[in-house]
This record gives C-alpha cells, sequence and structure tokens, in this order.
C-alpha cells in the first residue's frame, strides 16, 4: 500500500522530469516568440510554484487520497481480496496488520514532500525553459500577446498563478481516484491484448549473473 501512494506521488514528477530526457534536437525559436512565451510561462509557473506543490500541496492531497481509499473495500478499488474479511474496508485491515499505519503514512508524505519539493526546486529552471521553447513552437506570436493581455487582466493573473496548483486540489483527485477502480479491472485484459500484440518477437534474454 506504501508503494502504491509513493508511486502516485511520483506520477506528478512526470512532466516535469520529462524534461531533463534527451530529445531531438529542435530548431532554434524565433526569438520575438520565444520572449512572449517567456513571459506566459513565468507566470503560469511562477518560481518556487513546484517547491509549494510537493512540500505544502502533496501531503495534504496523498492524505486525502489515503482516506478516500481507507473507506472502501479492497474488492470496491478494485485490488485482490486474498486474505480479507468479508466487507472489511481497506482502513480496518491495514489497522489490523499494523496499528500505526496512519501515521507511518502521514510522516511518509511529509518527508516526500519535502524531498521532492527540493528535487522540484532546482527542475524549475528547467521545465520554465523547456515549455517556452514549446510555446513558442505551438502558438504565434499573435496568440502568446493575447494570452499575455488576458494574464495581465485581474482574472487572467489569478488564473495563471492558480492553474498547476488546481491539479492537487481534492475536487480533481477525487476524480481521478474514482479512474483506479476501473484501471484495475480492465488490466488483465490490457495485459492479454500486449502479450498478443507483442506475440510475434522472441522473449527476452535470460539475465546472467557476473562472476566475481
Amino acid at each position: 500500500m506504501r508503494a502504491a501512494f509513493a508511486a502516485a506521488a511520483l506520477a506528478f514528477a512526470v512532466p516535469a522530469l520529462a524534461q531533463t530526457a534527451p530529445m531531438p534536437a529542435a530548431s532554434a525559436p524565433d526569438p520575438a516568440r520565444l520572449a512572449a512565451a517567456e513571459k506566459a510561462v513565468a507566470l503560469l509557473v511562477p518560481d518556487g510554484i513546484y517547491m509549494k506543490m510537493m512540500r505544502d500541496q502533496l501531503p495534504r492531497m496523498m492524505d486525502a487520497m489515503m482516506a478516500q481509499m481507507m473507506g472502501k473495500t479492497p474488492a470496491e478499488l478494485g485490488f485482490p481480496a486474498e486474505g480479507a474479511k468479508e466487507g472489511e474496508t481497506m482502513g480496518a485491515a491495514m489497522a489490523g496488520a499494523d496499528p500505526h499505519f496512519q501515521e507511518r503514512m502521514r510522516i511518509m508524505t511529509r518527508v516526500m514532500g519535502e524531498e521532492m519539493g527540493g528535487i522540484f526546486n532546482k527542475i524549475e529552471p528547467r521545465l520554465r525553459s523547456g515549455l517556452a521553447r514549446a510555446f513558442a513552437r505551438k502558438f504565434t506570436k499573435q496568440q502568446l500577446d493575447e494570452l499575455n493581455a488576458f494574464f495581465a487582466t485581474p482574472a487572467g493573473g489569478i488564473f495563471a498563478n492558480e492553474y498547476l496548483t488546481t491539479f492537487m486540489d481534492p475536487e480533481v483527485i477525487q476524480e481521478m481516484m474514482a479512474v483506479a477502480p476501473e484501471m484495475m479491472k480492465a488490466m488483465p485484459a490490457i495485459m492479454e491484448k500486449v502479450e498478443a500484440a507483442t506475440k510475434h518477437l522472441p522473449p527476452p534474454a535470460p539475465k546472467t549473473s557476473k562472476k566475481e
């Protein structure tokens, strides 16, 4: 269970970490479009936003996810129910196995948020740079100017500042969590299709241990 929560947290790292992955070289963007894109990105990804998300919002998000999951049975979440009592919630099962489970989870999410906040704080400038280049490629100078004009309004400024953090709000997370049982149910059929689609490939070579 703790691994599942850690995986969920790391899912939020993917968009930013992807900016550091090797990518094919792209042509240099038009300087005027890039300048307009950098202006927009600076508002959408303000300085320190990922530190705030990871350190302050991630623990609250994970606690809310855990509370929702702990009130459901394994069957309701699509998890295997081996060894679970009929009708027993995940919270009751986890408490029976470890009376300190909830405290451990709260400590884990707090430490995870602090550590990931530091990592994302280092990545953030590169993320802004990558987003600016992508915006300069995707949008025209006129479109970028129109976006910046909107962000300069009171409503636009609030929208830009709250855009990223909204994805970690309880309302959004609740809907994301609703997908989990469907994904668990669909996974066996998905893996069967993957196996059928790769049937023509030779099996992976077995791993060989290196001799000392």
